[in-house]
């Protein structure tokens, strides 16, 4: 899944006012990059706001400025995930060809490929399972990153079967997105070149057309 920008606005957690410039949004990116090394490199029980600081050789005062509370950064983490994953659409529709089903199933291939990267699985079940932390907050991020997928889906899945109306789309499409994040986590090691595991993508992505599609 990439972010919209680090300036405060509603449900983002950087501080108002305190990056407006150029010199600022820099700390504040890198703090938020630093937040997603330390999750991903040492995972959620070591995930602190002190240990971040240290990744992002800043001092913790310079990390509480910018996000004063941990769930400040968490959402900022989000934020920046939506922008990268949006980006990496973007990219991934470049190389694919003009019909709807060519462009579909490049945003597919994208999203089987990426539950395979070892990377990609070990960041998210640590972000899931810091999620924990913030109950209140946790359905609403989890929504907010999961709708960038399904906007994507949306928008080529109404191209596949124009005659489909909004809910109908917006069903197949999170049925779709449920589907690719659980086999992320059914796969958990093995590898992605396996004999196995290129079988079950490929019946997965012969699946994921046919629930596009509409078809039982």
């Amino acid at each position: 899944m990439a972010s919209k920008s680090i300036e405060k606005r509603a449900g983002t957690g950087l501080r108002r006012g305190t990056a407006q410039r150029r010199a600022g949004k820099e700390t504040a990116a890198r703090i938020v990059q630093a937040a997603q090394e330390v999750l991903s490199e040492k995972g959620h029980t070591r995930f602190s706001m002190r240990n971040v600081a240290e990744q992002a050789g800043v001092s913790l005062a310079n990390v509480q400025y910018y996000f004063p509370r941990q769930e400040d950064l968490v959402k900022a983490i989000f934020d920046d995930l939506g922008s990268r994953y949006r980006s990496a659409y973007t990219e991934c529709l470049k190389a694919a060809g003009p019909s709807a089903q060519e462009r579909f199933e490049a945003v597919l291939r994208f999203n089987l490929g990426d539950i395979t990267d070892a990377r990609t699985k070990r960041f998210f079940l640590q972000l899931w399972a810091l999620l924990s932390n913030f109950e209140e907050a946790c359905g609403e991020l989890l929504e907010q990153l999961y709708a960038v997928d399904i906007e994507q889906l949306n928008e080529h899945i109404s191209a596949l079967d124009p005659t489909a109306d909004a809910r109908e789309i917006t069903t197949r499409s999170t049925l779709l997105a449920a589907m690719i994040e659980g086999l992320m986590v059914v796969l958990g090691n093995r590898s992605p070149d396996s004999p196995e595991t290129r079988a079950l993508l490929e019946r997965a992505h012969q699946q994921g057309l046919a629930i596009a599609r509409g078809v039982s």
